[in-house]
């Protein structure tokens, strides 16, 4: 029986070890906190084909969408996966103008969008909607999902485990045994796993995992000259008195449906002014003054912040996805991010297969060499 350890217990590390164990292997997944504290637990969770503008992540992200099918089909306890769109809009006429322009490059590659007015987004999508300065017309992309990030984490792992996988929290991976051939971790208990092949999707922890070895993919740090914004909030409200079924994408809000009536939300131009990570109340309470200004029916109901999440995206120098065979360091696979909650399943799916031997097409194009060629 092939031995594999997976180190990072987010929803990448879940879906790969849920995968391996599937075909018959012997898997660890660990991690040096509980799931329910990392940021796969707390994203926002839109799922959607990305056009980017790099023919291969479209390909990518449109397979992931499929892919969270295939795996909603496999878990078991409450749903976590709802394919019911993306409602989004503008406020100006430059971002009316770059919608449009967006929603084009969608429909020149098939991904089906809807143009609608006002009365037919509140009749059919949201009742309630303020949409007083609305600019050109709502984009409706119907193929769109949305998953509960921490429902997903949950049902995943507990299906690997129900196949035999393992999962030890609360330990950090501290060392990689072996030399030139990888054959297991060291924890920071002391303890020892060999296996046949380590896979990391450690996320921020990529770096120091690979540094082990003498390898490196490198990733955008917050407050870099890179321009790319890679620390984010994530805001939980308490439950709202508007339902709400579906990610809503306002000027500037986005908000995406949680359990029990709650919502999840966050703000690009409020990522940009966070300092630091862990709690940010002020950030936070800025986030949800702003939800009254979307959805009226929200204002007065004593609407508050149940949980605020500060965390630091996993987001490869060239933001393109890494996943595969780690140069110099034999049987070390690596996967690394950013939309980790969008890309998980198909990109659990992919390392599982190559790990136990058959190269995937999918992955060409994202292989960790291109930074050693760099």
């Amino acid at each position: 029986m092939t031995r594999i350890v997976v180190v990072g217990a987010g929803s990448i590390g879940s879906c790969v070890a849920l995968r391996l164990a599937e075909q018959g292997a012997e898997v660890v997944l660990v991690d040096a906190r509980e799931p329910a504290d990392g940021l796969s637990a707390h994203g926002f969770g839109w799922v959607n084909a990305v056009d980017n503008g790099f023919e291969p992540y479209y390909r990518l992200s449109a397979e992931g969408l499929r892919a969270h099918e295939r795996l909603a089909a496999t878990t078991d306890g409450e749903p976590w996966f709802f394919r019911r769109g993306n409602l989004h809009w503008a406020d100006s006429a430059e971002g009316a103008r770059r919608l449009a322009g967006i929603a084009d490059g969608y429909r020149a590659k098939g991904y089906p969008v809807e143009e609608l007015d006002a009365e037919r987004a509140r009749r059919e999508l949201q009742p309630g909607l303020a949409l007083d300065g609305l600019h050109g017309p709502l984009l409706y992309y119907p193929d769109d999902a949305h998953v509960i990030s921490d429902r997903l984490v949950s049902a995943v792992q507990a299906r690997a485990r129900s196949l035999g996988a393992r999962l030890r929290t609360g330990d950090a991976v501290t060392g990689l045994l072996g030399s030139g051939r990888v054959r297991g971790v060291r924890l920071a208990s002391g303890q020892q796993i060999e296996a046949d092949a380590v896979v990391g999707c450690a996320g921020r922890g990529t770096r120091e995992l690979l540094g082990h070895v003498g390898a490196d993919v490198p990733l955008v740090e917050p407050g870099d000259d890179s321009g790319i914004t890679v620390r984010g909030l994530l805001v939980r409200t308490s439950p709202v008195p508007v339902r709400v079924e579906r990610v809503l994408h306002a000027p500037h809000l986005s908000i995406r449906p949680h359990s029990g009536g709650r919502l999840v939300l966050h703000c690009h131009d409020v990522d940009e002014e966070l300092t630091e990570e862990g709690q940010d109340p002020a950030a936070a309470e800025k986030v949800l003054a702003r939800l009254a200004e979307v959805l009226p029916g929200t204002a007065g109901a004593e609407v508050t912040v149940e949980d605020a999440f500060v965390g630091v995206r996993p987001m490869p120098a060239d933001g393109m996805s890494v996943l595969g065979w780690v140069p110099g360091a034999e049987s070390l696979y690596v996967v690394v991010t950013h939309s980790g909650l969008t890309l998980a399943p198909v990109l659990g799916e992919i390392a599982a297969q190559e790990v136990l031997g058959e190269p995937s097409g999918m992955a060409a194009a994202f292989r960790p060499e291109r930074f050693a060629a760099a």
